[in-house]
């Protein structure tokens, strides 16, 4: 491949950068070279710096202000691009696994060409970076020409979208400044193809998220690319295309987009990577602009075309125009102005604003039209849809008379409490539904008839059970009531009295709600083995009573009888011992009881026994293996007392073994039948099979 040096003397480098060092804060303006090498030393190609950097790192300060004043002094022909790697994950992508970057800071140079890394001091990493740079200057490259241009595209990302239509008439226009177009020229000036890396980075020239270590905004921050390709370019021959690139379009990658894109605040820098080396080729790079912000807008907008002014040098990115008509097409165009007096005139667009129609008719009522025994409670609700999705409000006639009168305006809810009606009366409602821009929809007329006066329920489902015994002696007396009208009151008077079938008035509860089901009294300490009668008769706040049936019970709570075993602690296996039970019950009544053998034996209840009388069981056990004999008594009402233990240790019986063997034999004989002829050849075999 023919190769070229391109020689650029310092005196044009100063001319080129001299532009771009109005924009750099807290930077050396010396013309002379850092170490002195003459003015007119040659470079084949402008230098690309990577300079890779975290929020936390300290050292990366010296390396920024180096970048900073190197960049700003104008002595060579390179440009920077500062990635934060911890804030950006296409930074991450680069300057840690692309560029392999270890340590922070390290500045990379042509790629990865040459790399210098830490920091110490501005002045020292200032030396170091200038000779990086005079030797990069130096290096042979190919013979490409890089061209880069940049135009800010004015007002973008409309709202409402172009064409649009069902716009809402409330809308307001909008719109940013957020946009550039980005083309890119390459040119290969070698006879045989060019195979390459563009990279074309746009930046923050002073970052509005991020500060190094002096409190200083970091310069040239990456944001994200405007390409990132392949390029192809056969010999003499030119490759070039052109992107939009929207701030709004690309992120961090940590869910923060670039909204605060400004073109006086943009750089765009190209870089070419030879695609064998890696190393950069050729770097362009451009300002977005100069003094071209805050911009101001001009706005013309309207339901004719071309569309009138409104809006003379705004600075707001929205215009209002207030309520529109329904179902109109719009028209609006923004003229940008930037600082200079320069406009930039945008698209003429435009959107449809939507249609209107009124509610739909209200359904659904509750309660339903001409129902009768309603609850005197009962709210109204109903349904109502809007075809165009609007609020709905509403108006609510209601009454007793017809035709109703007006009760509610602009209710927001389709329900409504019109408070305690009255019994047996027949109301008329009706609801009128409204949108938002007064287009109604009067409903139709509904009717009701409420409930009649009635009853208390009659008292259910006594507890305790009516007949039920063994009743604790501290129960509470419970019952089923309440009254059809929930909006009525109960009082209960209660009849209770020991062994008589028609219980005198004991008490009374007073006004529980109707909705009340479940009542409960407590009728004091009852005594023991006695049989009471009880009733309850209901009455409403009208005077109407139901009274109910009359129950009863017998009482007979008590303490249940505790156990006592007595017997030896061990015997020999296949032999009988003898134990005694005893039950001891506190109120002296006849006991019954069960006998677990932990063998698999249960001696049921036996009894019933008076209380203390003792009982002897024999039991015996054929396997070796400790037991605990389990027994547990219960008196004359069932109530059943705590088990008691006693344990039992059952040592092996000598026959056991034989025991034991013959069962096996006996098995073997089932699975094997022949044996059984084999067996009885042989005498010893014969006494095992007959021991009983």
């Amino acid at each position: 491949m023919k190769m070229r040096r391109k020689i650029v003397y310092i005196l044009v480098c100063m001319l080129v950068f001299t532009t771009f060092a109005g924009a750099i804060s807290s930077t050396n303006t010396s013309t002379k070279s850092i170490d002195n090498e003459p003015a007119n030393m040659a470079y084949s190609h402008t230098i690309l710096s990577e300079y890779g950097t975290y929020t936390g790192c300290v050292p990366c300060k010296y390396a920024h202000q180096a970048l900073k004043n190197l960049y700003a002094g104008g002595w060579h022909p390179f440009y920077y691009v500062t990635f934060v790697y911890d804030k950006n994950t296409h930074a991450y992508q680069r300057i840690k696994n692309e560029l392999g970057l270890l340590a922070s800071p390290t500045v990379f140079w042509d790629g990865d060409w040459r790399k210098d890394v830490g920091g110490t001091s501005t002045q020292n990493e200032m030396a170091r970076y200038n000779t990086s740079i005079i030797i990069c200057g130096n290096r042979d490259v190919a013979d490409i020409d890089l061209t880069l241009d940049v135009e800010w595209l004015g007002a973008v990302n409309p709202g409402p979208e172009d064409g649009a239509t069902n716009v809402s008439i409330a809308t307001a226009i909008n719109w940013t400044i957020t946009a550039m177009n980005v083309d890119v020229t390459v040119e290969n000036n070698e006879i045989n193809q060019y195979n390459g890396r563009l990279r074309v980075y746009v930046t923050e020239i002073n970052s509005t998220m991020w500060d190094d270590k002096f409190g200083n905004p970091y310069t040239f921050e990456f944001k994200d690319y405007a390409f990132n390709e392949n390029i192809g370019i056969g010999g003499g021959s030119t490759w070039d295309d052109s992107t939009e690139w929207d701030g709004l379009d690309h992120n961090d990658g940590y869910g923060h987009n670039f909204e605060n894109t400004t073109q006086n605040n943009t750089m765009v820098i190209a870089a070419v990577f030879d695609s064998n080396t890696g190393y950069v080729d050729e770097t362009a790079g451009f300002v977005a602009g100069v003094n071209t912000d805050p911009k101001t807008f001009d706005v013309y907008f309207g339901n004719t075309t071309p569309p009138a002014k409104v809006e003379s040098n705004q600075s707001s990115l929205e215009y209002a125009p207030g309520l529109l008509e329904f179902n109109t097409t719009y028209y609006w165009e923004i003229v940008v102005w930037d600082n200079q007096g320069n406009p930039t005139d945008g698209p003429l667009r435009s959107f449809t604003t939507r249609g209107n129609d009124a509610p739909s008719l209200p359904y659904n009522e509750s309660p339903a039209d001409a129902s009768t025994g309603v609850s005197l409670d009962a709210n109204l609700s109903w349904s109502c849809d809007d075809p165009d999705g609007d609020d709905i409000f509403y108006d609510v006639y209601f009454g007793n008379t017809y035709p109703p009168p007006l009760v509610k305006v602009n209710l927001t809810g389709s329900s409504y409490n019109q408070g305690i009606m009255d019994f047996n009366t027949t109301y008329y409602w009706m609801i009128v539904a409204r949108d938002r821009y007064l287009l109604e929809t009067m409903g139709s007329l509904w009717s009701f008839t409420t409930e009649e006066i009635l009853p208390p329920n009659e008292p259910s489902d006594p507890s305790p059970e009516s007949g039920s015994t063994n009743v604790y002696i501290n129960a509470n007396l419970s019952w089923i009531g309440g009254d059809p009208n929930s909006v009525d009151t109960v009082t209960y008077h209660i009849y209770f009295e020991k062994n008589d079938p028609y219980p005198d008035y004991y008490a009374t509860i007073y006004s529980l709600p109707a909705t009340q089901k479940e009542i409960s009294f407590d009728p004091g300490t009852m005594e023991k083995f006695e049989k009471y009668y009880w009733k309850i008769v209901a009455f409403d706040n009208h005077e109407l009573s139901t009274e109910g049936d009359v129950w009863n019970f017998s009482t007979g709570e008590n303490d249940p009888p505790d156990t006592i075993i007595n017997g030896p602690s061990s015997g020999k296996a296949g032999e009988e011992h003898e134990f005694t039970f005893s039950a001891i019950d506190p109120e002296d009544e006849n006991v019954s009881l069960q006998i677990n053998w932990d063998d698999g034996n249960v001696t049921e209840w036996l009894g019933p026994y008076e209380s203390g009388e003792e009982i002897m069981l024999k039991h015996s056990w054929n396997e070796k293996g400790d037991y605990i004999i389990k027994a547990k008594a219960k008196d004359i009402w069932q109530h059943e007392g705590e088990e008691s233990e006693h344990k039992f240790a059952n040592p092996k019986n000598k026959q056991s073994a034989f025991v034991m063997f013959h069962q096996f034999l006996q098995k073997l004989i089932q699975w094997f039948p022949l044996l059984e002829k084999v067996f009885s050849l042989f005498p010893v075999f014969n006494r095992i099979m007959n021991l009983q």
